[in-house]
């Protein structure tokens, strides 16, 4: 009996390593990515400000007036492997303080892809395609597209370099589209059709693929013929992160950076690596030391 109990024990030691090898790889490959989708109770609150131009095409009267805008996205649930996020976006006319939110954005239901960021356009109310937001570990030279509402569509997205963001190493994305045609003026009864110019750039932490900056510049004119003749400009944004959304993402980054360290990459390897000393002590050293005790 006491040697058959030797023997299971000599069991338990290789058991438990390979135990840990296996929780390291199923950490790796399963249980992360699992973690690191998005959350169900997503909630995130961002400021901005900026500045319109509003020309009137006929009258050739220029409005100019900076803006605060704030956005909300709340998660309300899933529907077909997507989560739902109720946006919300108030304009706020900072001169006057009239809220002219009805002139530039109504609430919508976004359904995006928890684990790719990717707008899922059979299930969102508009059909949204593209990446919702830049997707996690990107790399100079990575490209995606990146839906963005100025075009009512995708655009085409670069991680263009890398550099330091106020003590936070980022990567910069510029995301652009020039002459994009959004259809016919429903004030006019003639050919006139709206076209949008959108420049983007963002500075993002790679490893969450948190925003932590953002410039915005969006011209949109008006082609008074349809044949590319006549185009007159009669609207232009330029929209930064508020400083007080600045840092509060430089907080969030800082965060999910570390905790992403430790345990996307340390973890599991700890895991790994403690699992495979234990196997490697058990087949190579405690054979010697019971040899040599008998």
């Amino acid at each position: 009996m006491a040697a058959e109990g030797k023997r299971k024990r000599r069991f338990i030691l290789p058991v438990v390593g390979l135990l840990l090898v296996i929780l390291g790889v199923l950490w790796i490959t399963v249980i992360f990515p699992w973690l690191e989708q998005l959350p169900l109770d997503l909630d995130e609150k961002f400021d901005f400000d900026g500045t319109f131009t509003v020309t009137n095409p006929l009258t050739g009267e220029v409005d100019e007036f900076p803006v605060r805008i704030h956005r909300e996205w709340k998660a309300s649930g899933t529907a077909d492997g997507a989560l739902l996020i109720n946006e919300t976006m108030t304009f706020t006319n900072t001169d006057t303080g009239e809220d002219v939110t009805e002139r530039y954005a109504d609430p919508s239901v976004l359904a995006v892809d928890r684990k790719t960021r990717k707008f899922n356009p059979e299930v969102d109310e508009r059909g949204r395609e593209g990446s919702w937001s830049p997707p996690p570990r990107l790399g100079v030279g990575d490209t995606f597209e990146l839906y963005h509402p100025s075009a009512r569509g995708p655009l085409p997205a670069k991680v263009v370099r890398e550099e330091d963001f106020r003590g936070l190493n980022v990567l910069v994305i510029e995301v652009s589209g020039e002459n994009i045609a959004l259809g016919p003026n429903p004030e006019a009864y003639d050919m006139e059709e709206y076209l949008t110019e959108a420049k983007i750039t963002m500075w993002v932490e790679p490893a969450s693929g948190t925003v932590v900056d953002e410039y915005s510049l969006v011209i949109r004119s008006l082609d008074m013929t349809g044949l590319g003749l006549g185009i007159e400009e009669v609207y232009r944004s330029v929209v930064v992160y508020a400083e007080e959304t600045i840092v509060d993402l430089m907080d969030t980054a800082k965060s999910a950076h570390t905790m992403l360290f430790w345990f996307r990459t340390i973890l599991p390897w700890i895991l790994i690596g403690l699992g495979a000393v234990i196997v490697l002590v058990d087949v190579l050293v405690l054979p010697r030391i019971r040899a040599r005790r008998e």
